[in-house]
């Protein structure tokens, strides 16, 4: 393979964004991401499900009206026998008919507050499906947030291989230059087209992993939005105002998996509450108005009929339960105690993956100027191996050892920025605040 036909393959299969360029931001993917995340709808609809039920009627508090109505027909032999003398009565078609419309008013008086638990509770339920839909965006955004940098890597590595490939290329045209004047070495030649080769398959596989990254993230966001031409832009910058003392009071505050166990505790308390009311007696009352009538074709009464109001008051009590209140109750302080040592681990937790993510960050930060020293270094030995290797002073292999330092530097110091960014980002996840 001649260094025109290297060429042709590098065109032919280099990757569209080397010539239309779609630059991306991460703030719009986020955007995006929260606009069209199935996991975030699915969690915003199972909020509004929540909604629906945190009322005063579901609570309890609201009294019952219904309407109903019914009638009874029957016909059949019947025969009556009376005391006293009275000649029995037999009648071989005896038709009955009862009929009745009435419009109940149903209320609990006194239920022990079981609709004041209640509506709390449901209030409390609410407020954790509404965390829970704010951590699946905080989730979501991480993983933009990792995916994108794991696409603009990706895209540095193609550029470091491309910068590679043209050092490569062009010295195997100074080397067949040289061939055609009987000059050089065909054993430097034949090196310099293998890895000519090795660079055209590295960009290749570089390319198929950069459309692998660009799909993860079209699947995060939900949407087909970005196209493989895409170039991440990153902002490396970093937020040196970040210490372990704020990030640690934040997280106490505002942490969502500490919100929502603080949540499960109350709400496991308001469990016991509900249990508790079951020793108190309950209250309730029904008030009737209606028509009820009858018709009998037999009997001392042919017809009756009566409109009105009626009016019932009930009181209920379990005096012995089989011991179930008692078990409720236990089970109840059990569950509170459970949500509480839970809390605290995830207190102690989180402590403890602040402490392990500061200290990565600060070793982020500080090998950053090293790897940026590396870079010069190698830089400046590079250009001067490749001096003396074009006028004979250096070998290939000196060559290429000294490109490969170089390009291993370059590698160094973006994954160092990039590390050192991506650490910030866990560091606000941790603190709880990586929405805002």
């Amino acid at each position: 393979m001649t260094f025109k036909s290297i060429f042709s393959f590098f065109v032919l299969f280099s990757p569209l964004y080397l010539f239309s360029q779609q630059n991306i931001q991460l703030d719009k993917v986020i955007q995006t991401s929260v606009q069209n995340n199935f996991n975030i709808k699915i969690a915003k609809n199972n909020t509004e499900i929540t909604a629906v039920n945190a009322t005063v009627g579901n609570a309890g508090f609201l009294p019952v009206l219904d309407f109903s109505a019914g009638y009874n027909y029957s016909n059949s032999i019947s025969k009556t026998t009376f005391y006293g003398g009275f000649p029995d009565q037999l009648n071989s078609s005896a038709a009955s008919q009862t009929y009745n419309a009435l419009l109940n008013f149903k209320y609990t008086i006194f239920d022990g507050l079981k609709p004041v638990y209640r509506l709390k509770q449901s209030k409390v339920d609410l407020a954790i499906s509404n965390t829970q839909y704010q951590q699946e965006i905080e989730s979501t955004i991480y993983k933009v947030i990792q995916a994108y940098y794991t696409l603009a890597g990706l895209q540095e590595d193609y550029r470091i291989a491309t910068q590679k490939f043209n050092f490569t290329k062009e010295q195997l045209k100074r080397i067949e230059t040289k061939r055609k004047y009987g000059q050089g070495s065909e054993v430097e030649r034949l090196n310099l087209l293998t890895t000519c080769n090795a660079d055209s398959t590295q960009l290749l596989r570089i390319k198929l992993s950069i459309r692998q990254a660009i799909r993860q993230i079209n699947k995060i966001i939900g949407t087909e939005d970005i196209d493989e031409d895409a170039i991440a832009e990153v902002d490396t910058e970093l937020d040196l105002s970040l210490n372990y003392e704020n990030v640690l009071e934040s997280a106490l505050k505002n942490n969502l998996s500490l919100i929502q166990a603080n949540q499960n505790i109350e709400r496991s308390n308001l469990d016991l509450k509900i249990t508790r009311t079951e020793l108190f007696p309950k209250i309730n009352t029904t008030i009737s108005y209606g028509y009820t009538g009858a018709q009998n074709d037999v009997g001392i009464m042919k017809s009756s009929d009566a409109v009105g109001p009626s009016i019932n008051l009930g009181l209920s009590y379990t005096i012995y339960g089989a011991g179930a209140m008692k078990r409720a109750i236990k089970q109840n302080k059990l569950t509170i105690l459970g949500a509480e040592l839970n809390l605290n681990m995830l207190r102690y937790d989180i402590e403890q993956s602040i402490k392990d993510a500061f200290i990565n960050h600060e070793n982020n930060i500080a090998l950053i100027p090293l790897e940026i020293s590396n870079v010069n270094i190698s830089k400046d030995n590079f250009e001067r191996i490749t001096s003396a290797y074009k006028l004979g002073q250096a070998t290939y292999l000196d060559y290429q050892q000294a490109q490969f330092n170089y390009i291993q530097a370059q590698k160094q110091v973006i994954s160092a920025k990039y590390n050192a960014k991506l650490s910030e980002w866990e560091l606000r996840l941790l603190a709880g605040t990586i929405a805002r």
